[in-house]
């Protein structure tokens, strides 16, 4: 069972499945600040991302199709270049909207820019339901719950599991290198977005 301490990088891969769509993935990201440093169990952060992962699903559940279906959650650990597997996690995160889903692909768009220029951090929320859009817009309700995922996933999570640890949100940037943390708040469109990626791991 791995050992987590300050500093250690964690990826989540939030997966859903729905029936005649398939399979559709949020990835999130975050570092562990500890006050002192000192080693974690497995189990704790693990608790605690699910716990994190709970908070940033809740206000938009409501909105997301039933026949998307929260799947085992798979958690890994930054180890120099590589992410290692380290086990699965199951938010609550299943969606509770009984309208018909928008067409694949269409996704809510939430933004966080990070601390460095031009490195921004992006949810493509997949699943929603046509009842939260009208004339191409969201309506009031869908943008409020997804400003309030938003301000969940940007500011972070105090751990309850884990003794005197915050989970720092942020992203791996390929483009300038090393883990950026998230700086601003949120931001949301009334504009639903498009994602639409081929490439296995990747996309809505």
């Amino acid at each position: 069972m791995s050992i987590w301490t300050h500093n250690d990088i964690a990826k989540v891969d939030l997966t859903w499945t729905a029936a005649g769509i398939g399979m559709s993935c949020c990835i999130f990201q975050c570092r562990l600040a500890q006050g002192s440093p000192h080693p974690e169990t497995e189990i704790n952060v693990m608790a605690d991302l699910c716990d994190w992962m709970d908070a940033i699903l809740a206000p938009i559940r409501p909105h997301i199709v039933v026949n998307y279906i929260m799947q085992g959650s798979s958690v890994y650990k930054r180890v120099g270049l590589l992410w290692n597997f380290e086990g699965q996690i199951l938010p609550d995160g299943s969606g509770g909207s009984i309208g018909d889903p928008l067409p694949s692909g269409v996704a809510a768009l939430v933004t966080v820019s990070t601390d460095v220029s031009r490195v921004m951090a992006k949810k493509y929320w997949p699943g929603f339901s046509e009842t939260g859009q009208t004339a191409g817009l969201w309506v009031a309700g869908v943008l409020t719950a997804m400003a309030n995922s938003g301000l969940a996933w940007a500011w972070g999570y105090i751990c309850t599991h884990c003794t005197d640890t915050s989970l720092f949100p942020g992203v791996w940037s390929l483009k300038t290198g090393g883990f950026k943390l998230l700086t601003g708040a949120a931001e949301v469109s009334d504009v639903p977005a498009y994602q639409r990626r081929r490439k296995a791991g990747v996309g809505v």
